[in-house]
């Protein structure tokens, strides 16, 4: 068997979210629970930092992965979803899980597997990866949500970590703050320190009063530490840079050896040490074509965030923005958010999940934006670089669904 073949039967042959939606959800921690059981439980042999939110956790994770690795531990990264390479969601000490261990490891198990979904094996892997490989330290993005990721079958944590919680995934989580901030607060385990990122009043407290059932001792990760402020280029990394922080300081108080320089080192030079790419990526200027922003943003707190930023970087430009998103979200309070002088190249994901550009096009003209239908994201990032090239004050943007960006770097 080919890497390309065991992909190829992970992403057919299971039920993957990402891929197809709400039909592979499942509102139980069963499947992984038999996973788990599968390969000899190896989430109990593993040290983790736990991580939920709408958005944020993922570069949080990344931070923290960083950091630890910098300090000398052998660390684990479990993140999703990836946007060119699976192996993006299984990472140790900065480098992909083999494509060997991927081929090995389904070859082993895909007669037995039973019915798991995407995630669920996917989980299985990363963590049975993780104990043979003798990780000091695993840190855990989850999925969606928190109370039923997948994620939350792990017995205990060193700490767990809520970044910002905003409307996403509301058909699985609820359609309000308060009911999201329920499922986010799943992951926290008791007598297990917390780490709340910047949120809502009605978010945190909400989370508070769980904690206080755990009697779990809670921290603020909002004051950014000054010997790291100078990291801070976006409105982005505030956030997420003194959760990050706070993460590590109450690492540090229960006995990891992390000191202030592995910190400001594995913080400044997170991208390069662990491989995150597609948030806030600037891809380059090249012969024909103008440089391009990359970045995953796709719900209101995300994009509004992102376009903060752009106003800064790049007052009175036209934003010429290529834009997807999936089938089974409304996108129109995002829309609302571009600035009507905003050019759109409107497009699909190569996904069954994408919506389909001609939908989106409808939606946009709704609120007021107006551009062209693309056959792929290829075409649209193309023409959107192309016609910014000679342009004084015109910025290509790419963002929306994170499989748009995952497209969009496969193509550049």
């Amino acid at each position: 068997m080919s890497f390309q073949d065991a992909i190829d039967v992970l992403f057919t042959k299971l039920p993957m979210f990402q891929r197809t939606g709400p039909a592979a959800y499942k509102a139980n921690l069963d499947g992984t629970k038999a996973v788990c059981n599968m390969l000899g439980n190896p989430e109990r042999s593993l040290r983790f930092i736990h991580i939920a939110g709408t958005n944020g956790k993922g570069t949080v994770a990344h931070m923290l992965a960083s950091v630890l690795q910098t300090a000398g531990y052998k660390t684990g990264l479990f993140t999703s979803p990836h946007l060119t390479d699976f192996r993006e969601r299984i990472r140790l000490n900065g480098e992909k899980i083999p494509e060997t261990y991927v081929v090995d490891f389904v070859q082993q198990y895909k007669s037995i597997w039973g019915a798991p979904s995407f995630f669920e094996l996917t989980f299985g892997m990363a963590i049975e990866f993780f104990k043979n490989e003798k990780a000091n330290i695993v840190i855990l993005e989850t999925g969606m949500g928190g109370r039923l990721d997948s994620t939350n079958v792990i017995p205990t944590a060193e700490v767990c970590v809520i970044t910002n919680i905003g409307l996403d995934h509301t058909q699985f989580l609820g359609t309000d703050i308060v009911s999201i901030a329920k499922e986010k607060a799943g992951i926290i385990k008791h007598q297990v320190p917390i780490v709340l990122g910047r949120m809502k009043p009605e978010a945190q407290s909400t989370i508070l009063v769980h904690a206080l059932k755990m009697s779990c001792e809670t921290h603020f990760g909002r004051v950014l530490p000054e010997f790291i402020s100078e990291l801070v280029t976006t409105p982005f990394d505030s956030q997420n840079l003194a959760t990050s922080s706070k993460t590590i300081e109450v690492m540090r108080e229960q006995g990891w050896n992390i000191t202030l320089e592995n910190e400001l080192f594995g913080l400044e030079h997170y991208r390069s040490i662990t491989g995150q790419t597609g948030r806030w990526q600037e891809i380059p200027s090249t012969s024909g074509y103008s440089s391009v922003l990359l970045d995953c943003a796709h719900n209101i707190d995300g994009v509004s965030l992102m376009l903060e930023s752009i106003e800064r970087d790049y007052p009175d430009f036209t934003l010429h923005i290529v834009f997807g998103t999936v089938g089974d979200k409304d996108p129109s309070s995002v829309l609302s958010l571009f600035p009507k002088s905003s050019v759109m190249y409107w497009c699909s994901a190569d996904i069954p999940r994408a919506m389909n550009a001609s939908t989106l096009s409808a939606l946009g003209k709704k609120n007021g934006l107006y551009g062209r239908t693309f056959e792929s994201v290829e075409e649209a990032v193309l023409d959107a670089r192309g016609t910014c090239k000679d342009k004084k004050h015109a910025k290509a943007i790419v963002c929306g669904s994170i499989f748009i960006v995952g497209d969009a770097l496969k193509s550049i």
